[in-house]
């Protein structure tokens, strides 16, 4: 199912893309994501309370991500699409954030209403990976379990 995001000719997304890929040039983390967003939600002129709203959900994410190990959940196909689309969420996260710095008349009377439903989104698509970071976590230990008995198998039968 497509999202709104997909839509190359959006015109939201136009105005965002560009915001959107300078943080995938930079190369950021999630946690390094959660935090920009954050602070870029605190600099927000328009549709303050909506962004502070996304920045507290942005935030249980990156108190999750904290408590896992990142590095070896990349390293699996299972874990590694997940956060990959974490990232991708966060960077567009970032960007309507970011977007709602500019205070200019014509660009709030353009984007106002369109602007709120894309936080509405972001904030629901965010609340997705809330729900879905513990069945990461979940996938990862059933991993270790496994390997911890694979391991023991082979100690036990002399390999």
């Amino acid at each position: 199912m497509a999202s709104p995001w997909d839509s190359p000719s959006s015109s939201l997304w136009g105005t965002l893309g560009q915001a959107s890929n300078v943080a995938q040039l930079v190369g950021v983390d999630a946690l390094g994501l959660v935090y920009m967003v954050v602070q870029a939600a605190l600099a927000a002129r328009r549709h303050r309370d909506a962004c502070v709203r996304l920045a507290q959900h942005v935030e249980l994410v990156g108190g999750l991500l904290r408590e896992l190990e990142l590095a070896e959940l990349m390293r699996r196909e299972a874990t590694r699409r997940p956060l990959e689309q974490l990232g991708g969420a966060l960077r567009r996260c970032y960007a309507l954030v970011t977007a709602c710095q500019d205070c200019g008349y014509l660009r709030r009377l353009l984007l106002g209403t369109r602007m709120a439903d894309e936080l509405r989104a972001a904030q629901h698509e965010i609340d997705m990976f809330i729900r879905l970071i513990p069945l990461i976590s979940l996938v990862d230990n059933s991993t270790n379990s496994r390997r911890a008995k694979v391991g023991v198998f082979r100690l036990v039968a002399g390999w």
